[in-house]
């Protein structure tokens, strides 16, 4: 792709920045395009059509072209995607891409593996699209690649890939200052979709054993999902334990700024962006240790990785008895926090993307 420079590019995402089953692949996506329109760069997004949505829509100059299901929107969106012949397109795989691999004007954008996604969702029926989408993949591994972390780094050189750039999340929110007071009794917050793949109810265990031996204490879960209604019917009278749904930023920030700890107890993540927010709130995290957990995490430093809901109770008690050593942590999160902006993840993508003439 060298001495190729366009001035137009086509974004292919499965998902729009106002589907409601957005989340941070979408949110980092959106501020991509918006720092290639800043540079006077035409940017399509092509996604698949929602209940509620336009075929066609401009936000923020920023053209969506909606079509098709979160399945054929792929299919429409390769049609699409293979009469442009001028501009840069960004094919974004989220367990499947849109089939440009032998396009010379077309990169990759991954912001995971859904791995073991599949047969956590699907069970034994999982294991075809596990292997299906390792063999996808390797249909791209000529192509350059960015992706937001390190673990998503070696999975894509495990499958073959030379050219992998890593451009980081950025943070909506600037570090609250390090005088921010905590709530007076042990906080606890899960923050994220309702999903299997998120295990919430880990959140939940956890609690419990913490309930045990710290009475005054509190579980709030922030997020809506598939499951839930069934989690708040199993849980909701549980004493300490409140469901949010979900909520504005504003809201969600104010409460990471007075809990203690966020708890993620994913069985994967892109990168984590929660963590960095939480971290931004003075809140560290204690997350399971899995792909890209072990990058938004700094193990011991700004929070704690774990293998299971039992350890992830254990460290919980243990920082709680000892102030010290928890104020450490707090302040360590802060700093990390400070490393991250979409400022910096815009101006990273740009200078990039120039480095390699593609704009």
């Amino acid at each position: 792709m060298k001495k190729f420079i366009a001035n137009e590019v086509l974004i292919l995402n499965r998902r729009c920045i106002k589907n409601p089953e957005k989340g941070g692949a979408e949110i980092y996506t959106y501020h991509l395009a918006k720092a290639l329109i800043e540079k006077g760069i035409s940017v399509e997004w092509f996604c698949c059509h929602v209940k509620g949505l336009t075929t066609e829509e401009k936000i923020e100059n920023i053209k969506f072209i909606r079509k098709g299901s979160e399945l054929t929107t792929h299919f429409w969106g390769f049609l699409y995607a293979i009469k442009k012949k001028k501009c840069l397109i960004i094919d974004e795989f989220n367990g499947m891409g849109f089939f440009t691999f032998f396009k010379k004007n077309s990169i990759i954008l991954i912001h995971q593996l859904y791995d073991n996604f599949w047969t956590s969702q699907l069970g034994i029926l999982g294991y075809p699209f596990k292997l299906l989408e390792k063999i996808f993949l390797f249909l791209y591994r000529k192509k350059t690649a960015i992706t937001v972390s390190q673990s998503t780094y070696n999975d894509l050189k495990n499958i073959g890939f030379k050219d992998i750039k890593i451009i980081h999340n950025g943070l909506e929110t600037e570090a609250v200052n390090f005088d921010d007071k905590k709530k007076p009794n042990l906080t606890l917050v899960y923050l994220g979709r309702l999903k299997k793949t998120k295990n919430p109810e880990d959140a939940i265990k956890a609690y419990f054993i913490v309930k045990k031996l710290i009475s005054e204490c509190e579980l709030i879960i922030i997020g809506d999902g598939p499951l839930f209604s069934a989690l708040k019917s199993k849980y909701e009278n549980i004493d300490g334990i409140k469901f949010t749904g979900y909520i504005d930023d504003i809201k969600k920030l104010e409460i990471l700024k007075k809990a203690h700890f966020l708890l993620v107890p994913s069985i994967r993540e892109g990168w984590g962006q929660v963590v960095i927010q939480a971290n931004a709130m003075g809140t560290p995290a204690i997350g399971y240790n899995v792909s890209g957990l072990r990058d938004s995490i700094i193990d011991g430093k700004t929070g704690f990785l774990v293998k299971d809901y039992k350890e992830m109770a254990e460290v919980i008690i243990k920082l709680w008895r000892d102030k010290s050593i928890y104020k450490e942590l707090k302040t360590n999160a802060l700093l990390w926090a400070k490393n991250f902006s979409w400022e910096k993840t815009k101006k990273d993508f740009i200078n990039y993307l120039k480095e390699r003439h593609l704009i």
